[in-house]
């Protein structure tokens, strides 16, 4: 009988060294974590020449133009905001182009030009994430209309 409980105490310590030989390596492994950053580049906007209609308005009412024209443009790239600058007798103004996307269009008051009048030129400005481009330039006409 002296030798089961030798040969139980062995047993069982054979199985202890084996579960830690088993154990010990899992617990040796390094852990490692990997974060991945993804970053967009955006390429630079472009904008079409914009256009102007009707290309001639009166600067007065109850002249025989109308007084506004819708300026537009189109877009492509990532684009934020579309501004106009219109030129008539040397004074420019900003106009903010409404829409989104591709297309983008504000409305031009002629009544803003006072008693200046003749040949105007608009151009447009677009603006990104990946910078700002500028259009061609279109031309129109602002009438004289007396007082």
């Amino acid at each position: 009988m002296g030798r089961v409980p030798s040969a139980v105490a062995g047993a069982a310590a054979a199985a202890a060294v084996l579960a830690a030989v088993a154990v010990a390596p899992a617990l040796a492994l390094p852990t490692t974590t990997t974060t991945t950053t993804t970053t967009t580049h955006y390429q630079r906007p472009s904008v079409d020449v914009p256009s102007v209609s009707p290309s001639t308005i009166g600067n007065r009412r109850n002249c025989g133009h109308s007084t506004t024209a819708t300026i537009s443009t189109g877009t492509h790239g990532k684009v934020n905001t579309v501004t106009f600058r219109v030129q008539v007798a040397g004074r420019t103004e900003t106009l903010s182009a409404g829409g989104s996307g591709s297309r983008w269009q504000a409305v031009l008051d002629g009544e803003s030009f006072g008693s200046d009048h003749g040949s105007g030129t608009v151009w447009a400005d677009a603006s990104g994430p990946g910078g700002t481009a500028q259009s061609g330039s279109t031309n129109f006409t602002v009438a004289d209309c007396p007082a």
